[in-house]
């Protein structure tokens, strides 16, 4: 038996069908979460997200593909389920693919799988992820690194997609950016809300997020959880399959304690030409990043 390729991921089973699959040697340190859910009956897999395109500096990461990862590498799952095969064996299932949103470390991978699969985005503002718009807006252009090209289906909100169960939902969620779209699995409770919010790194607004909408957002997803006790949110880094009201509940306290004035400045500096604030909660579970613009907005908006 030839030895196990190493690979720039590794997966995580969270229940019979959803898996959540780690980027842990990005050059970027984005370390993002991507998930992939199965749907046999369907022969699909849905990838939600598909990370910063397995780029790294580890010379001795031999699978930088998140398709060949899938298909050829050995899950590593940690847990007492694996049985060493790849998740999709031989490619077997076919896949439809979901984008949280346009930023890089969210589309890199997109490529090994928009050559023969759908790609669904939201279709809240289509002009913000056009073939025009989207190298400045993916930040791409930023980094001088090509931008991915693919052709998404856009859905709308509480859309639904052909290739898996009429009970899994695609919303609208903008704020991280207009763009941001969350998955709702009602089937297994369990919701996606890509970069919207986190627990442990600063939830970050480039200069193209509203907290005005953030706020809407979140208020959505909480009134949708709120009547299916023990669902689970899983986000775009570093929170996997936790309590989805309370982590909803919590990051929306801590932006409203931002608002108020309780949570003070701790850090000022500029990006992408616009004067950015950070926020850090006691204890670091929640921050924010952001142009110190946005925080006025809201403010001006909510009476703070």
């Amino acid at each position: 038996m030839p030895p196990l390729k190493r690979a720039a991921f590794k997966a995580t089973r969270l229940s019979e069908t959803t898996y959540l699959i780690t980027e842990h040697s990005d050059i970027y340190e984005e370390h993002p979460f991507i998930y992939i859910r199965f749907f046999h009956s369907f022969n699909t897999i849905l990838v939600i997200d598909t990370g910063c395109g397995g780029v790294t500096e580890d010379e001795e990461i031999e699978i930088t593909s998140l398709r060949e990862f899938i298909e050829k590498g050995n899950p590593d799952t940690d847990d007492d389920h694996g049985d060493g095969k790849p998740l999709n064996e031989g490619g077997r299932l076919a896949y439809a693919v979901a984008l949280t949103h346009c930023h890089y470390d969210h589309i890199l991978g997109v490529k090994d799988f928009a050559r023969d699969s759908p790609v669904y985005a939201s279709g809240y503002a289509p002009e913000f992820i056009s073939r025009e718009n989207l190298p400045n807006h993916s930040l791409c252009r930023d980094l001088g690194i090509p931008t991915p090209r693919y052709n998404p289906t856009l859905v709308r909100h509480e859309g639904r997609i052909h290739e898996a169960p009429h009970n899994l939902v695609f919303l609208h969620t903008p704020g991280h950016t207009p763009d941001e779209l969350a998955i709702w699995d009602e089937s297994e409770r369990r919701l996606f809300v890509g970069d919207t919010l986190y627990e442990w790194a600063p939830i970050i607004f480039p200069k193209e997020g509203s907290i005005i909408q953030w706020l809407q957002s979140v208020e959505s997803l909480i009134r949708l959880v709120q009547p299916y006790p023990g669902a689970k949110i899983c986000c775009g880094h570093t929170t996997a399959d936790q309590p989805a009201m309370e982590v909803l509940h919590n990051a929306r306290g801590f932006i409203w304690d931002v608002l108020s004035g309780k949570e003070v400045v701790r850090k000022r500096f500029e990006k992408r030409g616009e004067a950015c604030v950070q926020f850090v909660q006691d204890g670091m579970r929640f921050s924010l990043i952001c142009p110190e613009r946005l925080v006025r907005d809201a403010r001006a908006v909510n009476g703070k």
